[in-house]
């Protein structure tokens, strides 16, 4: 510093006085201090001073250099000094800026006022330049859970083994059980010379489980905790991931191992991570066998809980072996009337043990969000289905993506170039998407122009009907994949891990929050029309602001944007083909509306009601009852099971966990290729290349 203060250090009644100028730290006023009074040593006394009547204490560097920019004017200090230990001898130490009082720097040797020498333990010089962070790992409680003789274990016998089994591990030695019954365990180390024991006991009178003889002193010599022990089992490593795998079904192997090295500092064994997380599973969730069996309750219980719902189990009349179980709740089904007549078929696989496969139907609400169903047949509507299974029939379409899909690995493998494939799947898709059929004949010329006869023959053998908006008979409103169910897909990812009835009880509890969530949230609507699409139709009409409508006679516009439409308000069509094809205005039919009509507020009218918050509403005013898991009846026994589990014989080789890509999906990475010009493995060559070269 420029200008020289001084540091009035306070201890009992002497005043030492430090002079602070120029680059002085707080490490030198500690030096003075300790050479001034012979009874004190770095890491025995505290330093502080008073800032608007509080102590701050001078521990660091930082602190030090706080002060003196607290007070850049003043130029006396007052500290005080306060023995918190005593000391035998004089220290001369340092520290770091970021180090305490504490922190010594190596191990020295002073003489203290009696003339002894007294040895002082530091920390090495190097560790200065390389210091960690104190990392307190969750095991470290487990060093005192065998601590003295009359230690009660309130678990009885299998605490006492837990808590050995931990003891040990924490403190890195091995035990063998000499005894080892309900009654009575006895524990030595493994070491034959060694001396340590424990001997517990049930006391038959009071029903307590205690130790009635501990020898807690190794003569083995030192014991260290390695990453390593064999007495880490996958029981330990499920008993310790329970409540995780409760908050996430899907906890993976890799997981485990990750965790235990990070926050237990123990090496676990794949098998060990994999068999505990299963462990953890069937503690939560039971037995997968025994699932199949209480689908007899939950299927009686589900529709008391919930009356009108539809749940029909099919059992093999001669194996008793499960078959199949349809479910779908009153809510559901109530709730789906009011929906799009739209629905989204598909199948996912199941995880669990049993394999087996999980069919859902997905419609769409009046916000365009998806709503889970799985009853068609009570539904009082006729109904457009979204499907990639084949043969198609009436009122069902395939995805066009996938048709195109088919085509191009048909005929056009990978000895093409993936420019033009993708080139043929994009001129597909306008087939598809064309409103009309004029324009579905210029789409399709084009496409053959590329394809040449296999379009042409490709084209010819799916019917048009079911592909392509211009001869489709039906409504789709603006669907064309099958987004909505892969979506469904993904929100159960986690559940279909579970066994069977607790992948139900999953599934009602994840739709039953979903429904009362949304219900709340329509309630707070104030507009005609859901605010997403009420978001879209705004779009619409900011598009149109500058377009010219002209009256042609009542009900029949033109609208003069680039191209010029024609909108007929009475048939609610427009020569786009967007308006009847969604069911929704188109941004021309919102146009003249609003400029014609003068207010906005006649627009709902001329919208679907299956847009319209009160149709959202009436989507999700039926509830779904929780059901009660209380008195589900006991079907551990294997013997009096009425529903067995299906035969699943296991495929050779190791389980596949990651989906099959279907033809055509598109896959995560292509092979990577030497690239001529900067020599790295990539995905670009040599004229895309952009890499910086010495060239």
């Amino acid at each position: 510093m420029d200008t020289t203060k001084m540091l009035l250090c306070t201890y009992v009644s002497q005043v030492l006085v430090v002079r602070i100028f120029g680059g002085i730290r707080l490490e030198h006023v500690l030096r003075k201090i300790c050479d001034r009074w012979d009874n004190l040593c770095i890491g025995s006394f505290s330093l502080s001073y008073v800032l608007d009547g509080s102590d701050c204490k001078l521990d660091n560097e930082e602190s030090f250099d706080n002060m003196l920019y607290l007070y850049p004017t003043t130029d006396r200090m007052h500290a005080k000094v306060e023995e918190i230990k005593s000391c035998s001898g004089r220290t001369v130490g340092s520290i770091s800026s970021g180090g305490t009082l504490g922190s010594i720097s190596s191990r020295v040797e002073v003489g203290s006022s009696s003339g002894a020498v007294t040895v002082i333990e530091r920390e090495e010089p190097l560790e200065e330049f390389c210091r960690h962070a104190e990392t307190r790992f969750l095991t470290a409680g487990w060093a005192n859970l065998i601590h003295e003789v009359g230690q009660v274990f309130t678990g009885g016998v299998r605490d006492f083994r837990r808590s050995l089994q931990r003891y040990a591990i924490e403190n890195g030695f091995m035990y063998d059980l000499v005894k080892n019954d309900k009654y009575r365990v006895t524990a030595k180390c493994s070491i034959s010379s060694c001396g340590w024991c424990v001997h517990a006991i049930l006391d038959r009178s009071s029903k307590q489980f205690w130790i009635k003889k501990l020898v807690n002193e190794h003569g083995c010599g030192s014991t260290y905790r390695t990453n390593k022990h064999k007495r880490v089992t996958s029981s330990l490593v499920a008993s310790e991931v329970t409540s995780m795998v409760l908050k996430k079904n899907n906890t993976s192997p890799t997981d485990l191992l990750d965790l235990f090295l990070d926050k237990y500092g123990l090496d676990l064994s794949y098998h060990h991570a994999w068999l505990g997380v299963e462990k953890a599973r069937g503690e939560i969730f039971g037995d997968y066998e025994s699932s199949f069996d209480k689908l007899r309750w939950y299927v009686e219980a589900a529709k008391i809980a919930n009356p009108g719902s539809l749940l029909k189990l099919e059992v093999d009349p001669v194996s008793k072996e499960f078959s199949r179980l349809f479910v779908s709740f009153n809510a559901c089904i109530t709730g789906f009337n009011h929906c799009r007549p739209f629905l989204c078929l598909d199948g996912t696989h199941l995880k669990g043990r049993f394999k087996g496969c999980l069919l859902a139907a997905t419609g769409k609400d009046a916000d365009q969000v998806d709503f889970m169903t799985n009853r068609i047949d009570v539904i009082t509507l006729t109904l457009v289905f979204l499907s990639s299974t084949f043969p198609l029939p009436a009122h069902t379409m395939p995805p066009p993506l996938i048709v195109a899909a088919f085509f191009v690995l048909d005929h056009f493998p990978g000895r093409f170039r993936q420019g033009y494939r993708n080139r043929l799947v994009k001129l597909f898709n306008a087939i598809a998407y064309a409103p009309s059929v004029s324009a579905y004949m210029i789409c399709e010329a084009e496409f053959y122009e590329h394809g040449g006869d296999k379009a042409k023959t490709f084209i010819a053998s799916v019917p048009k009907q079911h592909w392509t908006n211009a001869y489709f008979q039906g409504h789709r409103y603006g669907e064309m994949s099958s987004s909505a169910i892969e979506s469904f897909n993904n929100w159960i990812l986690a559940a279909r891990l579970m066994p069977i009835m607790n992948l139900v009880e999953e599934l009602r509890s994840k739709i039953m929050i979903q429904m009362s969530c949304r219900r709340e949230e329509a309630s707070r609507w104030v507009s005609q029309i859901c605010p997403d699409m009420d978001a879209k139709l705004a779009k619409r009409i900011d598009k149109g602001r500058s377009w010219r409508v002209y009256k042609s006679k009542t009900g029949l516009y033109e609208v003069k944007s680039v191209p010029a439409v024609l909108v007929n308000l009475e048939e609610r069509t427009c020569s786009c083909g967007a308006w009847q094809y969604n069911g929704f205005l188109c941004a021309h039919a919102a146009t003249v509306l609003v400029k014609t009509c003068g207010a906005e507020g006649s627009l709902a009218s001329y919208i679907d009601p299956f847009y319209h918050v009160e149709a959202y509403r009436l989507t999700y005013q039926d509830n779904i009852h929780p059901v009660l898991a209380m008195d589900i009846p006991d079907f551990t026994e294997g013997s009096t099971r009425v529903i067995k589990a299906p035969k699943n014989r296991r495929q050779a080789g190791r389980p596949c966990v990651k989906r099959i890509r279907s033809r055509g999906e598109e896959q995560s990475s292509a092979r990577p290729m030497k690239c001529a010009r900067c020599h790295k493995l990539s995905h670009h060559n040599r004229r895309t290349c952009k890499e910086a070269t010495d060239d």
